[in-house]
């Protein structure tokens, strides 16, 4: 969803967000630290500084904000592969050339990131009322 830039700027509308991006930083801010904060991959001089509450993009070189999502709508969907709605602010006329390129290139960071912090063991899956016996059917138990 795409909201046009005016020169009346800060301006902010709905927006979504993807499902895979959005459940990417869930799982991370939990398996991590809570707030990420990291470089955009693709989108040099870009950052991504994430909290449960906001997302905010600025920008190095210019030092300033770029974008921010707030209001995530989490429990407005009805399956996890459905988009998350929010409120996107554009504070800078820039944002319009990375806006659409930033949860592909966070999603991109949010996978490798991930990949890095899998917990070591698995888990095991036990069956209920838990194993009777190798071999033996739960109606000979």
């Amino acid at each position: 969803m795409s909201m046009p830039l005016q020169s009346s700027l800060p301006r902010t509308g709905p927006a979504e967000i993807p499902s895979e991006c959005f459940n990417l930083f869930r799982l991370a801010q939990g398996r991590c630290s809570g707030t990420l904060e990291f470089s955009l991959p693709g989108l040099p001089g870009n950052y991504l500084r994430a909290t449960a509450r906001e997302w905010r993009c600025w920008n190095r070189r210019l030092r300033t904000d770029l974008l921010s999502w707030q209001g995530f709508q989490v429990t407005a969907r009805n399956r996890l592969d459905e988009p998350v709605a929010c409120q996107l602010t554009v504070y800078h006329p820039y944002s319009r050339t990375i806006v659409h390129r930033v949860h592909d290139s966070a999603a991109d960071y949010l996978r490798k990131l991930l990949a890095q912090h899998t917990p070591a063991e698995r888990g095991r899956v036990i069956a209920w009322p838990g194993n009777r016996g190798k071999g033996r059917s739960a109606s000979s138990a």
